[in-house]
């Protein structure tokens, strides 16, 4: 294993690791919004309103 493969590895996987760590973020930014609705969602097939 020369160095080239070892920095081309290296930058993969932070890489990864970055891709990874932006998408939870931006998953728990909209997970309030997505339990919000979904309380919504039962409040309204409880109540069986229909508008």
């Amino acid at each position: 294993m020369d160095w080239d493969t070892v920095t081309l590895l290296v930058l993969a996987v932070f890489g990864l690791a970055g891709l990874i760590l932006t998408m939870a973020a931006e998953f728990l930014s909209k997970l309030p919004a997505v339990i919000e609705a979904w309380r919504r969602v039962r409040a309204t097939w409880r109540e069986g309103d229909d508008g």
